[in-house]
């Protein structure tokens, strides 16, 4: 099965050129986002300028951080319910993207307790959500994936509900006031998901047909993530259009080890997210088989992991991640049995540690 009931609008000026898929979804919206750049970039003001020539009534919370909590979750929630919001709109990336969708779905669920978003014998119906990306990783505009911080647990889970947008918008012009360390953390995890929706046991000729999309258009402007040109208004959409592709591929798979790795790192050293999972995605590769690892190079414009590791490196000025986390990290992923079973090729203890880095 390949299911994504997401509405994708891509493009030039995607959500002023199809505002009626915006202004149909409620009443009146609670607009979800960060703490400054959906303001600096244009699509806070893009969206505002729509509501209000709709006369379409909005309240606004700013309250999500990278990496958002379940708490923040609620708190959104009581404050979207209490300005009587009907529907809800995500702008910013992957943090503002995920919660939004959890956001409506607690919404829906007024009276329920934040246990809900763990509870898989509960409904996953939510309010209407627009997406609205400014960054080109996660691919959250077009997934049913909501993954939060789990404070008493030091790490990130992902909802259990698959909470899918009705309509996104894609648009490049977003990207143009993001700093390159924002554009390059995000399209390596754009690379990551393309790797392991990939090489993964629900993979599938429907799943390779979008990351192999998603990777000649990530090939494409690799100069520009090495730093080697200045992006065009062109690029800046191929990164978009791959992160999207990239989105539709884990939409459908998941993610595997290197994820589950970043998750405590992230967490326990405040270390962005493309930038956490990247750092264990060349030794994935020398894990894998020979034939995927090659393909998925070859198309990548890459002729190793090394290269793609050197990549890594100049692109996002890593630091080193301290021994303790690594084995933090390697302990958590040991017990994930859904992401290690994932992995539809051989692995033990020794590979597993390879990975980790341990």
């Amino acid at each position: 099965m390949f299911y994504i009931p997401t509405r994708v609008f891509t493009g030039k000026d995607a959500l002023i050129t199809n505002k009626d898929y915006l202004t149909r979804l409620g009443h009146k919206a609670l607009i979800v986002t960060g703490k400054g750049s959906a303001k600096k970039n244009g699509s806070f003001n893009d969206v505002i300028g729509i509501l209000k020539e709709s006369k379409i009534e909005y309240s606004v919370y700013e309250g999500i951080n990278e990496n958002p909590t379940v708490e923040s979750i609620m708190d959104a929630r009581d404050y979207g319910n209490s300005e009587a919001c009907d529907f809800v709109i995500g702008i910013g990336g992957g943090s503002a993207l995920d919660a939004s969708k959890a956001i409506s779905l607690m919404m829906l669920h007024k009276d329920e307790g934040w246990e809900y978003l763990y509870d898989g014998s509960k409904t996953s119906d939510m309010l209407p959500v627009a997406s609205i990306p400014t960054t080109c990783g996660t691919g959250s505009e077009v997934t049913g994936v909501s993954v939060l911080t789990r404070t008493e647990l030091g790490t990130k889970k992902s909802s259990v509900h698959k909470l899918y947008p009705t309509v996104s918008f894609v648009d490049g012009k977003y990207l143009k006031t993001a700093p390159s360390s924002i554009i390059n953390n995000t399209a390596l995890d754009a690379l990551a998901h393309m790797i392991e929706g990939l090489v993964h046991t629900k993979a599938t000729e429907y799943t390779r047909m979008c990351a192999s999309s998603g990777l000649d258009l990530w090939r494409s402007v690799k100069d520009v993530i090495a730093g080697e040109r200045q992006a065009t208004d062109a690029d800046l959409q191929i990164l978009m259009d791959a992160s999207t592709m990239a989105g539709m591929t884990i939409a459908q798979t998941g993610t595997t080890i290197p994820h589950a790795l970043s998750y405590p790192i992230t967490i326990g050293l405040n270390i962005p997210h493309g930038k956490s999972v990247s750092y264990f995605q060349a030794e994935f590769l020398k894990a894998m088989d020979k034939a995927d690892r090659d393909w998925i190079l070859t198309k990548a414009g890459l002729k190793d992991p090394d290269e793609l590791d050197e990549l890594f490196k100049k692109a996002c000025d890593p630091d080193d991640i301290p021994l303790k986390y690594r084995e933090i990290a390697y302990e958590e992923l040991c017990s994930n049995k859904a992401k290690l079973s994932a992995v539809p090729f051989k692995i033990d203890e020794n590979v597993l540690k390879k990975i980790a880095g341990v």
